[in-house]
């Protein structure tokens, strides 16, 4: 029942979107945010569902063994960093057993999952924010409420300075979105309801409700080549990780062989696996497209399922898909072309391991790591290797 109070409930486990998990007296499953298993809580229902109900937390009875002082002073309200409360070795631990019950029905022998760690401190290169009256911070969970916020520890100290200081300087009511590359070049994306606009601040360029200010694109320069990116495409967000990231991904493709390519952005990934063999690549947002193009990157812009229907032979496929996966009309397309090899790079376990399952009468895995992009968030980064049987 909404607005009912919940005494002493024990959390026992964590959901994926960051949650602790509980059991009601009646055995109602009880959805809680900043708690985590070995908690003893109160907490206020405020959104029932019969079989399931999500609460806000009011008090911590007992604290889990798990649980730490979070860095920033305003972990415990801000809806950003969902595992801020908890330990490092712990969240790895949370992360991993997510993906591993995702692939429960999974019926082949899995492979051990390797987990590559990162540093918490100032690793997000692009960051989203509100503000109102030139006062910048996050929503908290579940509401509109601002909390202001001098300084964000899981973003870029340079980076979010600037935003700061748009936001202050032109009186911003609304969204910034911002990205900085290692050079310190960066660009925003503003979505106003009232602003005071004066200049671009220390940003190369500004978009202001589609207007643009100031240059369009930046570059981020990795091992195997640069990589444009404008106010709205889609970049990787941990900057330590990025080279790795794309090292580790394109070294599992089999050298030698036509690698096709699918949701390929504007060619993070693609400028890696043109050193391994001939590659075919597609996306479906033409700006993005048009990017990758423009570094130099064979991307057709084209729909993934209407692109690989064409596509006559491939031995290894590598997709790196949004949350929502593959699309049914890949997954048959895989089925027909039958590489030798599969690459899947996922930002959601639930459609990663819902796809590869589609996949399992004719693919094994062989390769399992996650990739910690966002640590003190729920958010996983996982890149498998399939084989064909």
């Amino acid at each position: 029942m909404e607005n009912e109070i919940i005494k002493n409930l024990e959390i026992t486990d964590t959901a994926y979107g960051g949650a602790g998990v509980g059991r009601s007296e009646s055995g109602q499953v009880i959805f809680v945010q900043k708690t985590v298993e070995g908690d003893i809580v109160d907490a206020e229902i405020f959104e029932d569902k019969k079989s399931f109900a999500f609460a806000r937390l009011i008090k911590i009875v007992k604290p889990s063994s798990l649980r730490v002082k979070p860095v920033c002073t305003e972990a415990c309200v801000c809806g950003g960093c969902s595992f801020a409360h908890i330990s490092y070795k712990a969240q790895k631990n949370i992360k991993k057993r997510i993906v591993l019950n995702q692939f429960r029905k999974y019926k082949n022998i899995m492979p051990e999952i390797k987990i590559v760690e990162s540093s918490n401190q100032e690793y997000r290169l692009r960051a989203t924010a509100r503000s109102r009256n030139g006062k910048m911070g996050f929503f908290q969970y579940g509401t509109n409420k601002l909390i202001a916020a001098e300084k964000c520890p899981v973003i870029k100290e340079s980076l979010y300075n600037k935003m700061k200081e748009f936001v202050c300087n032109n009186n911003l009511t609304g969204e910034i979105y911002a990205i900085e590359n290692e050079e310190g070049l960066s660009l925003a994306d503003i979505k106003a309801e009232r602003i005071d606009y004066k200049n671009t601040g220390s940003f190369e360029g500004v978009c202001i409700n589609n207007r643009k200010y100031g240059c369009s694109n930046i570059a981020f320069n990795t091992v195997y080549g640069a990589v444009q990116v404008t106010y709205k495409s889609f970049f990787q967000a941990n900057r330590y990780l990025l080279n790795e990231f794309q090292e580790y991904a394109a070294g599992l493709v089999s050298s030698g062989l036509d690698i096709v390519e699918l949701y390929a952005g504007a060619g993070f990934f693609t400028c890696a696996l043109m050193a391994k063999g001939k590659v075919e690549a597609c996306e479906c947002d033409q700006i993005s497209s048009n990017l990758g193009r423009q570094s130099g990157y064979n991307i057709k812009t084209n729909n993934s399922s209407t692109f690989l229907s064409k596509i006559k032979k491939c031995d290894s496929l590598f997709l790196d898909p949004p949350r929502d996966g593959a699309d049914k009309k890949v997954i048959e397309n895989i089925k027909r072309l039958s590489p030798y090899e599969i690459i899947y790079v996922s930002c959601n376990p639930v459609t990663l391991a819902r796809d590869i399952i589609r996949l399992e009468g004719n693919y094994k895995i062989t390769d399992f790591a996650l990739f910690d992009m966002y640590p003190d968030t729920y958010h996983i980064e996982s890149v498998v290797r399939l084989q064909r049987i």
